[in-house]
């Protein structure tokens, strides 16, 4: 926790963060209190502050995740030719060489069957908020993308991306099987849409 507050203390985080706040913030206020500025609608400015709270942690969030993984990436040893490290008294040991595989009497490598004896069939489903809801973490990478540099993006939407494996062989009851699972759990049916690609 201490490392994480440290890291979000940085001057170059903070500088983004800030300009993120300053490009979302006023997007926001006008998105969520519009009708306040130009009617008698009463203007609430602990949401103001919100909208520019918001983004700002947002940003400040992802680039401490990205400069802890970055930091904790393992650095490689330089090494010789005969990859033995640099410094090292002795040169790595030369592993003998292997046999190379032969062609098995059974033919070619053969999918993994599932519980029924059938191959899976591989689902995949996208996942993506309907036209008009209002999507703040695409507006965040948006302003995001411009403030470092990345000249004429407009909209931005977030969606995600989930892959499953179902046993079965019929694709009908495969992709009727999936949509359950979207209309359940995968999806907010409420809010989001979803498309289901199928591949046997």
């Amino acid at each position: 926790m201490t490392s994480a507050l440290a890291a979000a203390c940085r001057p170059v985080i903070v500088r983004r963060a800030l300009i993120m706040a300053a490009v979302v913030g006023p997007i926001l206020t006008l998105i969520n209190q519009g009708d306040a500025l130009v009617s008698d609608v009463p203007f609430s400015f602990w949401k103001a502050g919100l909208t520019f709270i918001v983004p700002y942690l947002v940003a400040t969030v992802s680039a401490v995740a990205t400069q802890r993984r970055r930091d904790g990436a393992p650095v490689p040893e330089p090494c010789h030719a005969d990859c033995a490290p640099l410094g090292s008294p002795h040169p790595a040991p030369q592993s003998s060489p292997q046999p190379s595989p032969q062609p098995s009497a059974a033919g070619p490598a053969q999918r993994s069957e599932g519980p029924t004896g059938n191959p899976p069939m591989k689902a995949r489903v996208h996942v993506t908020l309907k036209p008009g809801v209002l999507d703040p973490q695409g507006k965040a990478i948006a302003g995001a993308l411009a403030s470092l540099g990345f000249d004429g993006v407009g909209q931005v939407r977030q969606g995600k991306v989930i892959d499953l494996e179902i046993d079965g062989a019929d694709q009908a009851e495969v992709r009727s099987q999936v949509e359950a699972m979207c209309r359940k759990l995968l999806a907010n049916t409420v809010i989001e849409d979803y498309a289901i690609e199928l591949e046997a």
